[in-house]
């Protein structure tokens, strides 16, 4: 490649960067106001579904293994029972963990 044609490269190069962080610092300038509401409800209503998967999959899963153990060793249905606490004591801790998440994602975007 000959020092001509590195230069147009630069050239267009440090064109399409100034286009881009011109694009960047226009912010949400010129969006639809409507659209942007469509897609923060449908964020919302996308992280109160993943919450709500984590309380239910966190009672399930250790409800069937409280049940699985209470088969195997015939102990009907303490270990059951005490999955079922287990799951929702984990269930706890991860909607606590996401929401924390999403909290600290949202700061981030408040601040910068």
């Amino acid at each position: 490649m000959s020092d001509d044609e590195r230069g147009k490269w630069r050239d267009r190069v440090g064109t399409l960067e100034a286009r881009i962080k011109a694009a960047r610092e226009s912010g949400h300038i010129g969006r639809d106001p409507e659209r942007a509401e469509a897609r923060d409800r449908s964020r919302a209503d996308g992280i109160a579904w993943r919450i709500s998967a984590e309380l239910v999959a966190a009672f399930l899963v250790c409800g069937f293994v409280g049940w699985w153990i209470d088969e195997w060793i015939g102990t009907r249905p303490w270990v059951f029972l005490a999955g079922l606490l287990i799951g929702g004591a984990v269930g706890i801790r991860n909607v606590y963990r996401v929401a924390m998440k999403f909290q600290k994602a949202a700061e981030e975007r408040e601040d910068g």
